[in-house]
């Protein structure tokens, strides 16, 4: 293991937008691994790190820009920062391998800016993270850890995926019709949770995919989503082609693409950036992600009524507005699939008491999703009162809410970051707190 090489740029554009910090370093077998810092405003950045074969600046910028706007949209004081590993000879195998190679990787980042924190993202579980945390330098620049480790589970327990049912919930009825079936393009931490919490509340999933294939259900029940959990726990992306839902008579597709022309109500994009764009989008899309999609020829096939992007710039601002001249109801990415950071947050902000005291890991898991609940069922409130399209509606919400931490943080500017966040946080989404709230602000 080693750096080979590393680069480090201030104030770099990429898509045409200014990110504060670029930092890549080269590793062996070829390994390249991007940080990109959005803003330098608040004391701290965050922001998740995924593993992928292949991968360009570009995705990178619209990840870590998203990041900055999901921070905003639920109060938090954070800037948004994410991080690309990108291995075109395959990912590594093992999590140790992925934790030395993030350990190399995270100390020439905070050698650049001492107030970045790494989460789980995409092929980086949480139980990579607990090995990258065992370095008591890196400790507190990393979260998203597992319960017996000092963190909450955030994978493990669905917090994002929690956070796209509370915001389907609450839009659904602005639909021209009943949400009665789904697909979900992503079937991991976020697609797998969305999809059984869907089930739960009555809304068939019947399809879904990897990046190695796709499942669908020729029947109206809908696939088997406790089962096809089930194995992608055990097999991960394989999933799709575990043999007991072959067995069901569900369709096995080798093509993950055949997703995008199942009929249902719902599509929950929980993959990369970049899914679906309009026609003439396609060929400059197609440098960021080669497999985009028509939206007009995916809504013709579909004929869907929500999408709730529980991926980050799943579609193209003119793909969302599109979708919405034909009522299609869009719930924007950082209003809705914020589940995860909030909880991120939580589990840093409040890393001491979680090493002190592990009996109130509860009371902050409890906290933590209370405060899910409230930011995204009130955000999506505001979005069905908006007269505007979606996006702009959020960009709104933004707006207010980066106005209201300057003002927040001008009146605790003293104030250690954990304390700061309790602070922030009892203020809330202005929806009220429950008692296990009031609870751990008084621990």
């Amino acid at each position: 293991m080693g750096i080979h090489y590393m680069r480090v740029a201030r104030d770099q554009e990429i898509g045409g937008e200014r990110f504060a910090l670029v930092v890549e370093t080269r590793h062996d077998h070829g390994i390249i691994a991007r940080t990109a810092v959005h803003r330098q405003d608040m004391a701290r950045r965050i922001g998740g790190v995924r593993f992928v074969v292949e991968g360009d600046t570009q995705e990178l910028g619209h990840l870590s820009s998203t990041m900055t706007l999901k921070c905003l949209a639920s109060r938090l004081p954070a800037d948004g920062q994410k991080s690309l590993i990108i291995c075109p000879q395959g990912i590594p195998k093992t999590n140790h391998e992925r934790a030395a190679i993030l350990a190399e990787h995270f100390r020439v980042v905070i050698a650049e800016d001492a107030g970045v924190i790494f989460g789980p993202d995409m092929n980086n579980p949480e139980a990579v993270m607990d090995l990258v945390a065992q370095d008591e330098d890196l400790l507190d620049h990393v979260t998203g850890l597992s319960e017996s480790n000092g963190g909450i589970a955030i994978d493990k327990n669905g917090y994002t995926a929690y956070g796209l049912w509370y915001a389907v919930d609450t839009a659904r009825a602005r639909t021209a019709r009943p949400l009665e079936s789904a697909t979900i393009q992503g079937w991991g931490a976020v697609g797998a949770n969305a999809g059984r919490l869907l089930h739960t509340h009555g809304i068939a999933v019947v399809g879904a995919s990897t990046c190695r294939g796709a499942i669908t259900a020729s029947n109206g029940a809908g696939l088997d989503v406790d089962a096809l959990y089930d194995a992608w726990l055990r097999v991960g992306d394989e999933c799709v082609f575990a043999g007991n839902l072959q067995s069901n008579g569900y369709r096995i597709h080798t093509d993950p693409d055949v997703l995008f022309t199942v009929p249902a109500q719902l599509f929950v994009p929980a993959a990369r950036p970049s899914v679906l764009a309009m026609p003439d989008e396609l060929a400059e899309v197609r440098v960021e992600n080669p497999t985009v999609h028509d939206v007009t020829a995916f809504h013709r096939a579909t004929g869907l009524a929500m999408v709730a992007e529980g991926a980050n710039h799943p579609l193209t601002p003119r793909a969302e507005m599109y979708l919405e001249e034909q009522s299609v109801v869009v719930l924007p990415d950082y209003i809705v699939n914020c589940g995860g950071l909030i909880g991120c947050f939580f589990e840093w902000a409040y890393r001491r008491a979680l090493f002190a005291t592990p009996v109130l890991r509860s009371t902050i898991d409890t906290a933590a999703r209370g405060y899910v609940c409230d930011v995204v069922r009130h955000n999506v409130q505001m979005l069905g009162q908006a007269t505007q399209g979606a996006r702009a509606a959020a960009d709104r919400i933004v707006s207010a809410n980066r106005d209201w931490l300057r003002v927040a943080m001008a009146s605790h500017a003293n104030l250690e970051e954990h304390e700061m966040a309790r602070t922030l946080l009892a203020g809330g989404a202005d929806t009220g707190q429950d008692q296990a709230r009031g609870a751990l602000l008084c621990a």
